[in-house]
């Protein structure tokens, strides 16, 4: 590298380190790309373009600069731990715990790094590989706050629900406000029937976060100790997502955990009897991976798929079935949208939904006379809408019935499925065929 290139170099790096300062991230990327070009071995602008990139999220470039920086330094044990932050958010968890295993290897003093590694292992359902890292991570730093409630949810995880309330109060007598400590508390108590603890926990943490992204209000409501939300958290569904869009298409199909819902769906189209020669306008909302555009393919001479999930998109775009992806909210897509079509798909979409008024009434702005929407839920005997143990919603048949004949559309088919299966029990679940007016 010349003299010149040399000090190009540094100087656009100390322009994108100010810039990154002032939060101006376009200008930052600008400068880092530039100081790359002159010097693409310069190990910082590597590392923190990598890190600029994952903080926005956008996880293809942040592995590009963080691997090229993990080249250039390999003995770094920060750069390891944010590689493998970057992988386990990208839900590649095997190569994350690589990266922190050579983390470690360098310096095993790292709390940090034995946290993370207990959250991949919970996230792969490994409780005791979890609570060993959080207990190492623990006694390299005893003020680990975070570190007390993952404990805490892991031995929830496993039942032990005396030891995670300890954890989550050894939690809040570090750091009071912390809300995710009041939400672990509410689920043990809400596990052990000790009600009003539970609500007393779990609005303790709405005090702390009025606005609530989390999974709070769908519990208060499960306890009937609060109004049942008309839509599940986009939050914890785009984490959730996040973390299960590499391996959803085999999860679904694991024995004693299948999912049925594109299964009901295509059997209800054949029943339906829907012209299989690629002449329908086909919108597949909550599309997801794209498990049911293989045999829309069949039906559709336009196939649209739209989910709020760009991991679980990316997915579905690999598989080529779909004309055109969006990722957006189904209603909004669908109250916006310009086209119409002579059929609408939900596949196990419909269950995160309180309130079935909107997406009904949206359904029957986008559908053409005589068009159908086909769609499965969980299913209610009870009551006209309710907070499963999942936290998913369910729905009677009265219910449906109502909804559907206010947005304008007619109950075709309703039936009886199992709607998917949870460590082997059968869960209830409906697959309906409503009809727009012709």
């Amino acid at each position: 590298m010349s003299g010149n290139d040399y000090e190009q170099c540094q100087k656009y790096f100390k322009k994108a380190l100010g810039k990154q300062k002032e939060k101006d991230f376009a200008a930052a990327e600008s400068f880092y790309k530039r100081a790359l070009r002159h010097d693409p071995m310069h190990l910082d602008a590597n590392y923190l373009l990598g890190t600029l990139y994952a903080e926005q999220r956008d996880f293809a470039q942040a592995l590009k600069y963080l691997r090229q920086a993990a080249e250039i330094n390999p003995r770094s044990h920060m750069i390891q731990n944010n590689l493998g932050n970057i992988y386990q958010m990208s839900g590649q968890y095997d190569k994350a715990i690589a990266c922190y295993q050579r983390a470690l290897s360098v310096e095993p003093n790292m709390p940090e790094v034995q946290n993370n590694l207990g959250n991949i292992y919970k996230n792969q359902d490994m409780p005791a590989e979890a609570e060993a890292c959080y207990r190492r991570a623990l006694l390299l730093r005893p003020d680990f706050v975070e570190v007390y409630c993952n404990l805490g949810g892991v031995l929830r995880s496993q039942k032990k629900f005396s030891e995670a309330i300890e954890n989550y109060r050894k939690a809040l007598d570090l750091s009071p406000a912390f809300k995710q400590a009041f939400e672990g508390l509410g689920i043990c108590h809400a596990e052990l029937g000790e009600r009003d603890q539970a609500v007393a926990s779990f609005n303790r943490y709405l005090e702390l976060d009025p606005g609530d992204n989390s999974e709070v209000k769908l519990r208060l409501a499960q306890l009937k100790a609060g109004d049942i939300p008309q839509i599940y958290p986009a939050a914890v569904m785009l984490s959730t997502y996040e973390k299960k869009a590499q391996n959803w298409d085999a999860d679904i199909q694991r024995p004693g955990m299948e999912f049925l819902g594109p299964r009901h769906v295509r059997e209800m189209l054949a029943e339906l009897q829907l012209p299989q020669a690629r002449q329908l306008d086909v919108l597949d909302i909550g599309c997801g991976t794209g498990i049911c555009g293989e045999y829309l393919r069949g039906y559709a001479k336009h196939l649209e798929g739209v989910d709020l999930s760009p991991h679980m998109l990316a997915q579905a775009k690999k598989k080529g079935y779909y004309n055109k992806l969006e990722c957006v909210d189904a209603v909004g897509y669908m109250q916006d949208c310009k086209r119409s079509f002579d059929l609408i798909v939900a596949s196990g979409v419909l269950i995160l939904f309180g309130d079935l008024s909107p997406v009904f009434q949206a359904a029957t702005r986008l559908l053409k006379p005589g068009g159908m929407f086909v769609f499965t839920l969980y299913r209610s005997e009870s009551e006209a809408v309710m907070v499963r143990y999942n936290l998913h919603f369910a729905h009677s048949a009265a219910y449906v019935q109502e909804a559907a004949e206010s947005a304008g559309l007619q109950v075709v088919l309703l039936e009886q499925e199992v709607h998917e299966y949870d460590q082997g029990a059968a869960q209830p679940g409906w697959v309906a065929a409503l009809r727009k007016a012709g």
